[in-house]
């Protein structure tokens, strides 16, 4: 994602998670990495991502990707 100013790629300034109508999604917040751009440093924009929960009994149980 670029910033709308330099149209530079900006970067993860920080995540969490939130809560909305009952579904989690995580929250990463993006800035601007040019220094000299006026979004450095700045919020410039915010980044919902719905997560599924599931029980443990549920979860995959292999990790990565299978290229065999």
């Amino acid at each position: 994602m670029r910033c709308p100013k330099c149209n530079t790629e900006m970067r993860i300034k920080s995540t969490g998670y939130v809560t909305n109508g009952g579904k989690l999604y995580s929250k990463q917040i993006m800035t601007c990495r040019k220094k000299d751009c006026i979004n450095h440093g700045l919020n410039v924009k915010s980044l919902y991502n719905a997560l599924s929960v599931v029980e443990d009994s549920e979860a995959p149980t292999e990790v990565g990707d299978s290229t065999e």
